[in-house]
């Protein structure tokens, strides 16, 4: 991991950032938040870079949680169907299925 500096510009500002992710994820990182900012600012002519940055940081926050909210989701829909296989093995569904097919292919038990 690289733990020099790494130069980046954000909404017209440059900063010098320094951390253990690689340089190209900080710069990944930065370019993903300067171009929340411009479009942020092209909705808002009245705002300072201050209001703007917080509006940006809102919209990643709601983007974060929505991510979030479907991942859950998922890993709910994963969990339930895992049970139910697991039931399936529980009640000796699947296994028939399988001792079935191998049957037919020449394999005995």
């Amino acid at each position: 991991m690289d733990s020099g500096k790494v130069k980046v510009s954000i909404y017209g500002q440059n900063y010098n950032i320094r951390g253990d992710a690689p340089s190209d994820y900080i710069i990944q990182l930065s370019e993903f938040v300067n171009s929340k900012m411009e479009e942020v600012g092209k909705n808002i002519n009245s705002a300072n870079s201050l209001q703007i940055a917080i509006l940006a940081a809102l919209n990643i926050a709601d983007e974060y949680f929505q991510l979030k909210k479907l991942n859950i989701g998922a890993e709910g829909r994963i969990e339930e169907k895992a049970r139910e296989i697991i039931s399936l093995l529980d009640d000796g569904l699947i296994g028939d299925i399988f001792s079935g097919r191998t049957s037919r292919i020449g394999m005995t038990k």
